[in-house]
């Protein structure tokens, strides 16, 4: 019996030696007007701020609400659409899958009404009465968006998009694909 234990301690002994002790890496950041972070297990830190931030910041690009330069802000500004990305492309596609297997309760076109009670990248002075909330419900619906190829056309001038409901998760399933392309398999992001 003692021969047996002390024979597996040895194996444990040698395996162990095989492999890199593991360190837990953290990093942390800012995107889509809030925070992040992604923590990971590994030997050594074969992921790196640098790598991540770049990463979110052409998602940003595309889709923040809270960058005054990205894609999204300037479709939003636009009377009749915009050449878009891969990434809004992407995201406004499975928006629109979502708006219709939700029998339209999931409906990105929502920016006028998120931003008029506050919730939006600007700051508001006032909360909207009952005409003004009427008003705003016109430019409300995704089915005035159409897709072609990477043009969006809006149906309405005043449609705009937000896609906080649906872009973190986005962003999250994206670095979780740059963390699986470098062999991690233990993270959090």
């Amino acid at each position: 019996m003692r021969l047996t234990i002390a024979l597996f301690i040895v194996i444990c002994g040698l395996t162990a030696a095989e492999y890199p002790p593991i360190k837990k890496f953290v990093i942390q950041g800012q995107a889509q007007g809030t925070t992040y972070q992604v923590t990971y297990y590994a030997g050594d830190s074969t992921v790196t701020k640098s790598q991540i931030d770049s990463l979110v910041d052409k998602i940003d690009s595309s889709l923040s609400l809270y960058k005054s330069y990205s894609l999204i802000n300037r479709f939003n500004l636009s009377d009749s659409g915009a050449i878009i990305d891969d990434h809004f492309l992407t995201v406004l596609k499975k928006a629109l899958t979502t708006f219709e297997e939700t029998d339209r309760i999931f409906d990105v076109t929502v920016e006028p009404l998120v931003q008029a009670w506050g919730f939006g990248a600007k700051k508001i002075t006032a909360l909207p009465d009952s005409a003004a909330i009427i008003a705003i419900k016109k430019c409300i619906g995704s089915r005035n968006l159409q897709v072609y190829g990477n043009k969006v056309v809006k149906k309405k001038p005043c449609i705009k998009v937000d896609f906080n409901g649906i872009a973190q998760g986005y962003t999250v399933d994206l670095i979780a694909g740059l963390l699986d392309q470098h062999g991690l398999v233990n993270y959090l992001v």
